[in-house]
């Protein structure tokens, strides 16, 4: 989670300098890319959509979140192939910003003890990840 943090404070100085007309005329996209243990994919793509994926979906339907965009390659192209890539595209800075400060406040009830363990579960099976802004183009 500390990572999530500097990503996203390191990402807001970099889009501090943009007007405030700029930044809300442009979606704040961030991709996600993973690279899983062999023959773990199938079980971190699972862990994903059951303990992350209904929290961005949930910001989504609060217009936070415009679109989630989940890839995987369809052919090995070897080991250096990444396995899972998420693409967000946020409204916003703030938008991502309070996500993120929502997701490492927990409750403490038995449900954010399961989603820990499953989060522990996920995080061992990353061998490496890397959170990206992207700037999409228009045709």
């Amino acid at each position: 989670m500390q990572r999530h943090m500097l990503v996203l404070l390191s990402l807001l100085m970099l889009v501090a300098p943009l007007s405030a007309s700029a930044q809300q005329d442009r979606p704040f996209v961030m991709e996600h890319t993973f690279w899983v243990r062999p023959g773990k994919t199938s079980q971190f793509i699972a862990l994903f959509k059951k303990n992350k994926l209904p929290a961005l979906q949930a910001e989504k339907a609060k217009g936070r979140i415009l679109w989630i965009r989940m890839t995987q390659p369809r052919t090995s192209a070897g080991n250096e192939q990444w396995d899972f890539r998420v693409t967000v595209g946020w409204r916003d800075v703030q938008s991502a910003w309070d996500h993120d400060e929502l997701t490492r406040s927990t409750n403490g009830n038995a449900r954010d003890a399961r989603l820990s363990i499953e989060d522990t579960l996920s995080e061992e099976l990353i061998v490496e990840r890397t959170d990206v802004l992207v700037q999409e183009s228009a045709e």
